[in-house]
């Protein structure tokens, strides 16, 4: 019963953040008034003060879905009762309060803001993973997650890693404020691989949170 209960705070939280994301891009008109894209905008622009109309629904959202997601990730952590999976818990645990402090520190302060979404993205990657060893080592007799459902975690692992790795600076003068930062473009491509695989994490790590959830409910 308990293990249901924190699986639908699991899909609640998720649902609130895509909820107030899709209602955030709506809303935003960009510096030259464009409208907000995926291909082309970082997911933090929509939370950017004096920007984007709906950037303090956005910011709040982050904050009360991160706090929100920490019951099911202790409850995920419990479940798969592994060292490993204890390890992938205390990952989840600071990159769900790194998403609360994303919202806490928008784009207007922009070392915290990087800081926060960096601690946010590698912990996150190592809380897939580590909870990704852990399904894979559950006894046959007492699984609480069926090993298929690593599929979707290398999904999200592949998303996590290649965005982390193309936002470390090649240039060594650079950091990654530089390349987090959508000002430091004198014209906004098109099409933009980092936005891009921002939202490439944010997908990802949808259907792995409804995934995970959806399976400990069936437990």
């Amino acid at each position: 019963m308990w293990l249901s209960i924190l699986g639908y705070s699991g899909i609640s939280a998720t649902l609130f953040v895509i909820l107030v994301v899709c209602v955030s891009a709506v809303l935003y008109r960009g510096r030259r008034k464009e409208r907000y894209s995926p291909l082309n905008h970082f997911i933090s622009e929509l939370g950017e003060l004096g920007v984007s109309r709906g950037a303090r629904l956005f910011n709040t959202a982050l904050v009360i879905g991160g706090l929100l997601l920490l019951p099911f990730i202790v409850g995920l952590g419990i479940a798969l009762n592994h060292l490993i999976g204890w390890l992938g818990m205390l990952a989840g645990i600071i990159s769900g309060l790194a998403l609360s402090a994303v919202g806490i520190f928008p784009m207007n302060n922009l070392e915290a803001h990087s800081k926060a979404a960096m601690t946010f993205f590698r912990a996150g990657l190592a809380m897939i993973v580590l909870f990704g060893l852990a399904i894979l080592l559950q006894p046959a007799e007492s699984r609480a997650i069926p090993p298929w459902a690593n599929f979707i975690s290398l999904l999200a692992t592949l998303s996590y890693a290649s965005f982390i790795l193309l936002s470390h600076p090649k240039d060594t003068t650079q950091n990654e404020l530089d390349t987090l930062d959508p000002a430091n473009e004198k014209e906004r491509p098109v099409f933009w691989l980092l936005p891009a695989l921002e939202w490439a994490v944010f997908f990802s790590t949808v259907m792995w949170l409804f995934s995970m959830a959806l399976l400990v409910n069936s437990v």
